[in-house]
């Protein structure tokens, strides 16, 4: 087990390559600027935990739900935020609260200014949250804070103050803390909320682009009569997101409380990269292991928890598999108040077919748990027949830098498989007429200053042209494939990184928080670990390359890929000279339904991506013209 100490924190770094690295790092971060990345969605809603707090002392309770009227609206009684200054942008300069910092917001309104995405928890979830970016004004929150009415701790036991918080660290915004005055607000000191694996005391809010995280921090030396709570947040001098706070109950914390923080498909707990479903959503059948989970647990009580462990019942395709539910190890004997662990576990059930697994892990204890609502987490993993992706599946944002650059995610190969072409997202924002190429590069661990070594393979796709059809608004997940002018082996254990080599103003969409360092960008001038996942894949289907337009001095058309299609599918054709080429579509009566003039392309091999979704089910002829010659071949589409 890796044990956490940090009270709300999993610490994700990279230890890599199965075959011979276990080296931990903690590699240099890309992040983003407004220019480069379009405003954000969330592809995440969480369910709200019950949690009962009843049979205990409470002091203090505060979940923003008794606020009413419009969003955003003000804070509860008793609650009191600082005024921020309104020169900063160019919006206008008064609002609703008279420039208050935290207003009480539900998800719409805390990304009404397109760069904050909120996760919204239940129905109608209300909290309490800061905004860099929304409207009526760009503010400057150098010191931003909300803190709580005065509180009596004298007759006091066991106190902690228990609440949520939602930090996403987006766009260079800084650091957020919790802080405590015993004199009435007179003076406020920072509070620590843990330590870390040295001992040092942490005294900074994690970061989870994707996730609420839940935080208790004890607060059993406090005894005053007149305690104020502030959670306050800095965007350090910068355009960034926000800081939001929510569930705040300060009283006494049951005797045990195991609670499951967070459930993977993965093994976080491999001493190697790889070996371990690290955080895909989707693997090929020709790349499957025994499949493995992760929980990060919680001991949420003033009781030590023993032998705490993790049960993982496993469904394929909604059956269960043999053997499940599967025991993890345990913790140590001794799971300390207010500790966070990660429990693993290798199931001894490998998939054969393309389904969907879905996992779900109970945690329990010898100790016994007063809070039985908070045991459980899922997660699910799609097992496909060519499509390997870390992806969500849905765009929340188009990122790209202002230069030229590349863009990919790290893939580990567990057996020597053939592979076809490299499938992307392209995002809204994106140009027409604009090239993008795919490019893998060997993963060979980082260098003495924690750079990442990627060593080119001299593998390249044929460069794609856009042409506008294919472009994905947040939500979208439609793809484009990148073939290889033939399959291209990638051996087994090794780590590859996956690349779309890009001009500057493309945007790639990305889906997803990049919680192990698998995601990077080149920009110019370094690698950079980016904070969110794109839409990059690879493709197993060795079809889908090229190989039957061979790339001689003849005149060549390839059958189009995939077929039949049901949206973009891709023509790839050869050029004995510089020729004018036209693609025209006909159904089976002879009747024209698509004329494309792609004007003069060069001698060689050349693609055109064609978007078939307007066509009616059936079969149809494809024809390329190039010059006085021309060259045709049937499709299908369902």
């Amino acid at each position: 087990m890796k044990k956490i100490y940090l009270l709300g924190l999993f610490t994700a770094v990279a230890s890599v390559s199965f075959a011979q690295w276990s080296v931990q790092q903690s590699p240099a971060r890309r992040t983003f600027t407004r220019s480069e990345i379009s405003p954000r969605a969330s592809i995440r809603q969480e369910m709200a935990p019950s949690v009962d707090w009843s049979n205990r002392v409470i002091i203090l309770e505060q979940d923003f739900q008794g606020v009413t009227g419009a969003m955003p609206a003000g804070l509860p009684a008793g609650w009191s935020t600082n005024t921020v200054s309104q020169t900063q942008g160019t919006k206008a300069t008064t609002d609703d609260t008279n420039g208050n910092a935290f207003k009480t917001h539900n998800s719409a309104t805390a990304n009404g200014g397109g760069y904050w995405p909120v996760p919204q928890v239940g129905v109608g979830n209300k909290f309490a949250g800061a905004n860099d970016d929304n409207t009526p004004c760009d503010c400057d929150m150098v010191d931003a804070y909300v803190q709580s009415p005065s509180m009596d701790f004298s007759a006091a036991s066991n106190i902690a103050i228990s609440f949520d918080i939602f930090h996403d660290g987006s766009f260079g915004g800084g650091d957020a803390t919790l802080q405590i005055s015993t004199d009435g607000g007179a003076t406020f000191n920072i509070r620590s909320i843990g330590i870390d694996e040295t001992g040092a005391s942490i005294d900074v809010f994690p970061l989870d682009q994707d996730y609420w995280q839940s935080i208790i921090v004890p607060l059993y030396d406090v005894t005053a009569a007149n305690v104020i709570i502030r959670f306050q947040w800095t965007d350090a001098g910068a355009w960034a997101s926000g800081f939001a706070v929510d569930n705040i109950v300060v009283g006494e914390l049951p005797a045990s409380d195991i609670r499951v923080v967070k459930t993977k498909v993965g093994d976080w707990n491999q001493a190697n990269f790889g070996l371990g479903f690290w955080d895909y959503n989707r693997v090929p059948v020709t790349q499957v292991s025994p499949v493995h989970a992760t929980s990060v647990i919680f001991n949420g009580g003033t009781n030590d928890q023993v032998n705490a462990t993790m049960n993982y019942e496993v469904t394929f395709n909604g059956t269960p598999v043999a053997g499940s539910p599967f025991a993890a190890d345990q913790t140590s004997a001794a799971f300390l108040s207010l500790d966070k662990d990660t429990i693993s576990v290798s199931t001894t059930w490998t998939p054969n077919a393309v389904g969907t697994i879905q996992i779900t892990g109970t945690t329990t204890s010898t100790t016994g748990d007063d809070v039985a609502a908070n045991n459980t987490g899922a997660a699910s993993m799609e097992i496909t027949d060519f499509t390997y992706g870390r992806d969500g599946n849905a765009a929340q944002a188009f990122s790209g830098p202002t230069s030229d650059f590349e863009y990919g995610n790290l893939f580990d190969i567990y057996a020597d498989d053939q592979f076809g072409g490299i499938d992307v997202a392209i995002g809204a924002g994106s140009a027409a007429g604009d090239p993008i190429i795919g490019r893998i590069y060997l993963f060979e661990g980082f260098d003495a200053a924690s750079a990442p070594i990627f060593t080119d393979m001299g593998i390249e796709t044929l460069e794609y042209i856009f042409t506008g059809n294919e472009f994905n608004s947040v939500g979208g997940n439609t793809f484009v494939t990148l073939p290889f002018s033939s399959a291209v082996t990638l051996n087994a254990d090794n780590v590859y990184l996956v690349v779309v080599s890009c001009i500057a103003g493309t945007r790639i969409p990305v889906s997803g928080s990049n919680e192990w360092v698998t995601s990077w960008l080149y920009d110019g001038t370094a690698w950079g670990a980016t904070g969110s996942v794109p839409m990059v894949r690879l493709n197993s289907d060795e079809s889908v390359a090229v190989a039957s337009v061979n790339g001689t001095t003849s005149f060549e058309l390839g059958q189009n890929m995939p077929n039949p299609s049901n949206g973009n599918t891709t023509i790839v054709y050869n050029l004995p000279s510089n020729e004018r080429v036209t693609l025209t579509v006909r159904d089976m009566t002879g009747r024209v339904v698509s004329v494309s003039n792609e004007g003069v392309k060069p001698a060689g091999k050349n693609m055109i991506s064609l978007n078939t979704s307007a066509f009616g089910a059936g079969v149809y002829t494809y024809t390329i013209t190039a010059g006085s010659s021309s060259l045709t071949k049937e499709m299908m589409v369902k």
